[in-house]
């Protein structure tokens, strides 16, 4: 499972619990918008955006199809 807040240490504060990061990120998976998760979650939107491009992010460094040459 994508897991955007894994670090360990002291003071791990404000992450969301994770069946809403789960709701939050299918949700995104199914292209709703910000606002409507907000209004679903409950969930801020500078929280959802944070996610999105957290998502956007591991998605653009994750291996796909690799096209060399030839």
């Amino acid at each position: 499972m994508f897991d955007p807040f894994s670090q360990q240490g002291a003071g791990e504060l404000n992450v969301l619990k994770r069946h809403l990061q789960s709701t939050v990120l299918t949700l995104l998976d199914r292209n709703t918008s910000q606002r409507e998760i907000h209004r679903l979650t409950g969930v801020d939107r500078k929280t959802i955006r944070r996610y999105q491009a957290l998502r956007a992010g591991a998605e653009a460094n994750s291996p796909g199809e690799v096209t060399t040459g030839r």
